[in-house]
């Protein structure tokens, strides 16, 4: 008698399979983050030359000043701007020009003859200070103390004249009077207000407005306070047309030339 044995109909178990979750790599950000193109390497290799060419020269001495420079001055000295612009021994180039307004508001708040400032880079390391001056063009003397009219009619005090060549004596003006004075001069060339030795007011109540000018070349003016500013920068061309170098040029009505009776 055989046995045969039984087949079992149930179905085998089932394979049990694990989804293998792959590993967080915690450099991967990083690497991903400092992964640059061609183009981007280059540019962050010039970024990297031009920082270091940069530092060198931020503490080279071309980042010094080598010398600065003071220009359009005429009665202000050299000195007294380089004194009263307060740029420190020292500073960087490049720090004295991002103070380039603070420089121009020292000077002309310390210095009532100094009217604008500019300061630029000449060359690779040197400062130029360009002046336009509010220059004095007369001196008078007032209880006992000489002062002197500036351009922009205001007057200030000195102990000493030290350009007084350069600039008329004001003899018998009040105040309203240099203040109409300084607006007429203002249009006059400072190479005629240099060749004018002393302007008088001749009489403000009988001969109102009336001027007596002598020039140091020996000649005499007759203006007045309404226009003699810009009648004055005729006189060089009048006086290459004189025969003789003596005399008077009447500038009140026209212009008229009368000469000395002693004249040769």
């Amino acid at each position: 008698m055989k046995f045969f044995k039984k087949t079992s109909t149930s179905s085998p178990p089932p394979i049990e399979i694990k989804e293998e979750i792959p590993k967080k790599n915690l450099f991967q950000p990083i690497k991903q983050f400092f992964h640059f193109n061609r183009l981007e390497m280059k540019f962050l290799w010039w970024i990297f030359l031009a920082s270091m060419f940069w530092s060198i020269y931020f503490i080279s001495p071309l980042s010094k000043p080598k010398a600065i420079y003071v220009y359009g001055n005429r009665q202000v000295s050299v000195e007294m701007i380089q004194d009263q612009a307060g740029i420190k021994k020292g500073k960087s180039i490049w720090g004295i020009l991002s103070e380039h307004e603070i420089i121009r508001k020292r000077l002309t708040a310390q210095n009532p003859k100094i009217k604008d400032v500019s300061v630029t880079l000449s060359g690779l390391n040197t400062i130029q200070l360009t002046i336009l001056e509010n220059p004095a063009i007369g001196y008078y003397v007032e209880d006992g103390q000489y002062k002197e009219l500036l351009a922009d009619a205001q007057s200030i005090s000195v102990e000493e004249l030290t350009n007084k060549e350069k600039y008329p004596e004001l003899v018998n003006f009040t105040e309203e009077s240099r203040i109409q004075l300084a607006n007429q001069l203002e249009k006059t060339s400072p190479s005629v207000i240099s060749n004018i030795r002393q302007i008088q007011y001749v009489d403000p109540e009988q001969k109102p407005l009336k001027l007596h000018l002598k020039m140091k070349d020996g000649m005499k003016v007759i203006g007045t306070l309404k226009d003699i500013g810009e009648k004055l920068n005729y006189y060089p061309s009048i006086l290459k047309q004189l025969p003789k170098k003596s005399g008077t040029i009447d500038m009140e009505v026209g212009i008229f030339y009368t000469p000395d009776v002693n004249a040769q």
